[in-house]
């Protein structure tokens, strides 16, 4: 597959495992991604690169129908820190006296505790 806008989403760069979605026969379960792919990992902008393993750690069973919903399924299991500092923007129009502090806590606590720290 050429390298497209789909290959770096959200912190994620698919383009490093773009073998592996050429490779999958469809219906494939996270189980068997695991398995077979386990040792392959996916790149992030914003952290250390994650094994399949680790990543579809638990999934067991849960089942992709097309490359489409198996990029989707990686997204949604990503951890917090792969999408880089939370509330950040570069475009502007955002003050620091605008993130309530205690609301910043708060997204730093639930990203420990997705980490399982």
């Amino acid at each position: 597959m050429a390298e497209n806008d789909t290959d770096h989403e959200q912190g994620v760069e698919f383009g490093s495992i773009e073998s592996v979605f050429e490779e999958v026969s469809y219906p494939v379960t996270a189980g068997d991604l695991a398995e077979e792919y386990g040792d392959r990992e996916v790149q992030r902008t914003s952290a250390d690169p994650i094994a399949i393993r680790d990543l579809f750690a638990g999934a067991g069973d849960q089942s992709f129908e097309s490359e489409e919903e198996l990029r989707q399924g990686m997204l949604n299991m990503m951890p917090a820190e792969s999408v880089g500092r939370q509330r950040y923007s570069d475009r502007g129009g955002s003050d620091r006296e605008d993130i309530d502090s205690a609301e910043m806590a708060d997204d730093n606590e639930q990203q420990r505790e997705d980490r399982g720290g």
